[in-house]
């Protein structure tokens, strides 16, 4: 009987250091400096952002049902420069405040109430908070946030210089066009979408869903430039298959290859319809865009 007592004792004993040792590796709730709660699932040690420092993260932001808008949805991660804090310590952003706290590979959820918004937001009317999950991805010091800065001035400038070789390079496309010269190099898709490739890329496939840099440089068929992304220096960040953009680019980007040239002809339906785009682009007009793929992310 004894040694039945002692071993029930034992297993007594085992149980409540389980339950012990699991309540204190479950994740605690915690405060910001303004007050907002915290929960750190994953903690790793490291250094955190710190103010002028640039950020990237991922963040989900969801309901207690379900997730509402996530960066996941724009093909890459969101970035921001860290602001410095109030005098008291703390920061109107409840994600600029959990940033601060995390190292890189943290993953924390920071809660919001909702009656700290002037009315509650879409999708959040039944919700007493606002829930950002985020995932730490990168740091990014001064020193490289300045370099980069300096390089992309660089690249900036040697795109604008090569407007002019563009312009020449998509009006010659459009006269072949017209004269009916590009023969066999001529595609066509089911739509009535047309191209022809300057120049085939060999990086990844700019498929829908992904997010592609794409530069470009639009033409109505009359020969009149209506806007180019090189006069900017910077190429246009297009979300594939999202119809955020014409249709003609929905459709047509998706064709290349990162590092690909070529040249759209796109129709009025899968351009701006019937109305056109006053000034600029006039009723039922077909389209001339030269494009580049920039990056596909």
């Amino acid at each position: 009987m004894k040694n039945i007592r002692n071993y029930w004792s034992l297993l007594a004993v085992g149980i409540a250091m389980t339950l012990l040792n699991a309540c204190q590796s479950e994740p605690k709730a915690t405060t910001t400096a303004s007050g907002h709660t915290y929960i750190h699932h994953t903690k790793n040690a490291g250094a955190t952002p710190q103010e002028g420092e640039e950020a990237t993260f991922i963040v989900d932001v969801r309901n207690e049902k379900e997730t509402v808008q996530s960066s996941r949805d724009q093909g890459k991660p969101a970035k921001m420069i860290v602001p410095p804090l109030n005098p008291n310590g703390g920061s109107a952003s409840p994600i600029v405040e959990a940033i601060m706290l995390m190292a890189v590979g943290d993953s924390l959820t920071v809660l919001q109430s909702t009656d700290s918004f002037p009315t509650k937001p879409p999708g959040f009317e039944n919700s007493p908070f606002v829930y950002y999950d985020l995932v730490l991805t990168e740091i990014k010091s001064k020193a490289d946030i300045e370099k980069e800065r300096a390089a992309q001035a660089v690249k900036m400038e040697a795109n604008k210089a090569r407007e002019p070789e563009i312009a020449s390079v998509t009006a010659a496309a459009l006269a072949n066009y017209k004269g009916n010269k590009l023969g066999d190099k001529l595609k066509s898709t089911p739509s009535g979408l047309k191209y022809t490739v300057l120049e085939e890329g060999t990086g990844i496939q700019a498929e829908a869903g992904k997010l592609v840099d794409v530069h470009y440089y639009g033409m109505t068929t009359d020969g009149n430039m209506f806007d180019n992304s090189f006069k900017r220096g910077a190429p246009y960040p297009v979300p594939v298959g999202r119809g955020q953009v014409i249709r003609g680019w929905d459709e047509g980007i998706p064709l290349f290859k990162e590092g690909t040239k070529a040249v759209l002809f796109i129709p009025h339906e899968l351009g701006y319809g019937e109305a056109g785009s006053p000034p600029n682009i006039p009723a039922r007009a077909e389209l001339v865009f030269y494009v580049e793929i920039d990056k596909v992310n």
